[in-house]
């Protein structure tokens, strides 16, 4: 195997022409920077949700077999420079936009004029959000900036943005049976070379999506979650958050924080625990 990518959770590989090794970290990380410490299982919950998501979406998909605790082969595919966000819920960095004004999205203007809206609100449709796809910091684009800078076809867009909200529509259902509710997911595509044809790719996992418990939900405020947000709201109280924005004005490196021993445990719990709700199985810690 040839290493081609360290990533930010995980490591690629490439086996031949045709396939790859995705193989998922401990790592973490925050406000597109990683972070020192690591998170006990982590690689190894990512994995296990990646192999549960792939075969239960029934989505065609990169995915062909799983190789060990940690990795997974997959289909090597041009990757489309897109992270198709949908959202459910008014939070996180939708949130923050909304507050700052600086909102461009391509629905729902009229339902973001109100100056009264709930952090955790709920929004009155699915809202399809993408970001361009970066190592470093992922930007908030339109669908028409992605047409007009040739990202993908009209036609391609309408099938990643249409394939992105019934995903997730099937994800939801899956974690509302486990009494949880999706706020938001990223999914990506690829296309594979010699057919042009578009695949799911990438993961799913705690480090794709939002999950809040459906009967500690309350609007307005900070909600707990089962993924990394608590590391988030973790690093936004001391300052990280401000300190990151600062430094990329300035395009210096951060003094990334150790991260408390107790937090640590605590995400990987959350992590467990939202796998053995969701899918029904007991988790391995192999």
């Amino acid at each position: 195997m040839k290493l081609i990518k360290i990533g930010k959770v995980k490591d690629i590989y490439e086996t031949n022409a045709n396939t790859l090794i995705f193989s998922f970290s401990d790592r973490v990380s925050a406000f597109d920077v990683i972070l020192d410490d690591k998170i006990p299982y982590k690689g190894k919950v990512l994995c296990d949700f990646a192999v549960f998501w792939f075969e239960k979406l029934k989505h065609k998909n990169h995915f062909i077999e799983r190789i060990s605790p940690t990795m997974i082969e997959v289909k090597k595919l041009r990757m489309i420079p897109i992270e198709c966000v949908v959202r459910a819920y008014l939070y996180g960095s939708l949130y923050s936009r909304y507050l700052n004004n600086s909102l461009k999205l391509t629905e729902l203007h009229e339902y973001f004029e109100k100056t009264d809206l709930q952090l955790a609100s709920k929004l009155p449709q699915l809202l399809f959000d993408p970001t361009t796809k970066s190592d470093e910091h992922d930007e908030f684009i339109t669908e028409s900036w992605i047409v007009e800078n040739n990202l993908v076809t009209p036609t391609e867009l309408n099938f990643i943005k249409n394939s992105s909200i019934d995903l997730f529509k099937r994800v939801n259902s899956v974690v509302s049976a486990a009494d949880f509710i999706l706020c938001d997911i990223k999914f990506e595509f690829g296309r594979e070379e010699s057919t042009g044809e578009l695949f799911l790719a990438d993961s799913i996992g705690p480090d794709e999506f939002r999950l809040w418990n459906k009967d500690e939900y309350r609007p307005g405020v900070i909600q707990e979650s089962y993924d990394k947000q608590v590391l988030r709201d973790w690093l936004e109280k001391i300052g990280f958050k401000r300190e990151v924005e600062e430094c990329n004005k300035l395009n210096i490196k951060p003094n990334i924080p150790r991260l408390p021993s107790d937090l640590l445990s605590k995400i990987s719990d959350r992590y467990i625990s939202a796998y053995e709700r969701i899918t029904g199985l007991a988790f391995e810690k192999t």
